[in-house]
């Protein structure tokens, strides 16, 4: 797929930072951090206690020189989600077009046809999202909420990054239970005041309806008799 950030650089910024805490265990509980280059999730984000997330702003990029030589056209167009790519001709070449209001930038298109680039130095950048996590014996499973809905990429240290992960990881430390993981602490003491006590900014992006057939799939490994 399209990579929005640099894997290896941001986790080496983020565990210089971090090395020491959980060398000397001082997070109430277990807690997991991935990352996940874009929106396709190879990092297991949507089930991780904090998860850094590269995502794409703007729609791909298309080079009409060298696109009907280099891609399977047929491929790209099918790749899309939201068949937002149909087949055009350009200056006589066989290219796509791109419906950019449908555009989802998730990159599929482009792992089908390199000649459709989404990373951008200014549309590109971090997402992070924060709960996730899998069933056990304690709670079920939860899928990770957006916290934070972009920072822009800063190498080769990511401040910004950085500083939002350390807010959201020593409010838990001061205010969470013993074995209790981030995600319950956040719906324990509730949103509304995870952002107060992380100082995260909340705007109406963040707002999760999404409910993925809670009421109808059996989704836990606690089975009750």
């Amino acid at each position: 797929h399209t990579p929005a950030i640099d894997a290896s650089g941001i986790v080496k910024a983020v565990m210089d930072e971090l090395y020491d805490d959980f060398q000397d265990m001082r997070f109430p509980a277990h807690v997991r951090i991935s990352l996940a280059c874009c929106l396709n999730m190879c990092g297991a984000v949507h089930c991780s206690d904090i998860a850094i997330l590269g995502i794409h702003r703007m729609p791909p990029m298309l080079d009409h020189e060298h696109l009907g030589n280099m891609c399977e056209i047929p491929l790209a167009i099918a790749a899309c989600p939201t068949g937002a790519i149909k087949p055009a001709t350009v200056d006589g070449k066989k290219s796509v077009a791109v419906n950019n209001e449908r555009c989802m930038f998730c990159g599929n298109c482009y792992t089908m046809c390199p000649s459709m680039p989404l990373a951008d130095e200014v549309g590109s950048g971090v997402a992070l999202l924060v709960g996730g996590k899998i069933s056990n014996r304690i709670s079920e499973p939860k899928f990770s909420k957006v916290v934070v809905p972009f920072i822009p990429n800063e190498p080769p240290r990511w401040p910004s990054t950085v500083d939002a992960i350390k807010k959201i990881l020593y409010a838990y430390v001061e205010d969470a239970k013993k074995y209790e993981r981030l995600g319950d602490w956040a719906e324990r003491i509730g949103w509304e005041r995870f952002f107060e006590k992380t100082g995260l900014p909340f705007t109406g992006h963040l707002i999760d309806d999404y409910r993925f057939a809670y009421t109808t799939w059996r989704q836990s490994t606690q089975f009750k008799f």
